[in-house]
C-alpha cells in the first residue's frame, strides 16, 4: 500500500489562535492530531509537544527490530509524552492543567494501528460506507455508554454539554489509551480531526465532501475546513487525510 495525504489546519472564525497540531511522516505511514487546551498558550504548548515527541519517537518504527511490537512502542510513546506535558505543566504555573486530546495512526503494508484519547476522531470512507473508527472519551458519551441516556441526542435535549473531556492527555499519571486495528483495502480514505470538525458538520456533509471525486485530497481538505468556517467556525478545525493506493510492484 501506499499512501496519499493532506494536512489542513485553521484557528477558525472565533479563536485568536490556534491550539490545534499536526504532524506526522507520510512516506513512513505516521500520522498525528493534537487538540491542546489550558490557559494562555498552555493548549497549544501540549499540542506541539505531543506532535513533536512521537514524531521523535516514533519515527523509523517499521525498521525497528528489538523484539517490541508496534503497539508496545506506540503505547509506550504517548505515555511518555503523557508523563512529560504532566511534568511541564507541574513545573511552569502558566501551564498546570495544560493537556491535550490525541488520534495517531500508524499505516504498515496490510493494517492500520491506531490510538485515540479524548474527542478528536478518526473516519474511515469505504465502499460507500463512511463509519466513524473512535469513540469521543467526553463526559456525554460516557454517560451514553453507561446507560443514563439511550442516545447522545436524548443527553443533549437533557442539557448534558458536549465539551467536557473524561480522558486526556496530561490529565492523568498514566493514561488510558484506546489502541485498535484494521485491515486496509484499496481505495480507503481516512479523515483524522478535531472537534472543530464535527461540532460544526454533521457526518453526512463530511461524507458527501468525501465522496466528491471531482475534488483532489489537498482540495477535499480545504473544502472541509472552509466549510466548518462557513458554519461558524467557533473552535480550531484540523484535519488529515489519507488515501490508501496499490504500492508498486
Amino acid at each position: 500500500m501506499k499512501l496519499d495525504v493532506a494536512m489542513r489546519t485553521d484557528k477558525g472564525v472565533v479563536r485568536e489562535q490556534n491550539e490545534d497540531a499536526v504532524g506526522g511522516d507520510p512516506d513512513a505511514g505516521l500520522l498525528i492530531l493534537a487538540d491542546g487546551m489550558g490557559g494562555a498558550n498552555a493548549g497549544e504548548v501540549a499540542s506541539s509537544l505531543t506532535v513533536e515527541m512521537l514524531m521523535s519517537q516514533l519515527a523509523g518504527l517499521g525498521k525497528a527490530d528489538d523484539g517490541v511490537s508496534w503497539r508496545e512502542h506506540l503505547l509506550n510513546a504517548i505515555q511518555d509524552v503523557n508523563q512529560a506535558i504532566q511534568e511541564l505543566s507541574q513545573q511552569v504555573s502558566e501551564y498546570q492543567g495544560m493537556g491535550t486530546t490525541l488520534v495517531v495512526g500508524l499505516f504498515t503494508e496490510h493494517s492500520l494501528l491506531y490510538a485515540h484519547v479524548g474527542d478528536s476522531r478518526l473516519y474511515r470512507l469505504r465502499a460507500g460506507v463512511f463509519e466513524q473508527m473512535t469513540t469521543d472519551h467526553t463526559m456525554i458519551q460516557e454517560m451514553v455508554n453507561l446507560g443514563d441516556f439511550a442516545s447522545i441526542e436524548q443527553a443533549l435535549m437533557a442539557g448534558v454539554p458536549t465539551n467536557v473531556l473524561s480522558r486526556a492527555i496530561g490529565s492523568e499519571e498514566i493514561v488510558d489509551i484506546d489502541l485498535s486495528e484494521t485491515e486496509l483495502d484499496i481505495d480507503d480514505l481516512y479523515l483524522f480531526c478535531s472537534d472543530g470538525l464535527t461540532g460544526m458538520m454533521t457526518d453526512d456533509e463530511i461524507q458527501s465532501i468525501l465522496e466528491n471525486r471531482n475534488l483532489d485530497l489537498m482540495q477535499q481538505a480545504d473544502e472541509l475546513v472552509d466549510f466548518a468556517c462557513r458554519m461558524g467556525g467557533v473552535d480550531n478545525i484540523t484535519v488529515i487525510l489519507a488515501r490508501t493506493m496499490a504500492g508498486d510492484s
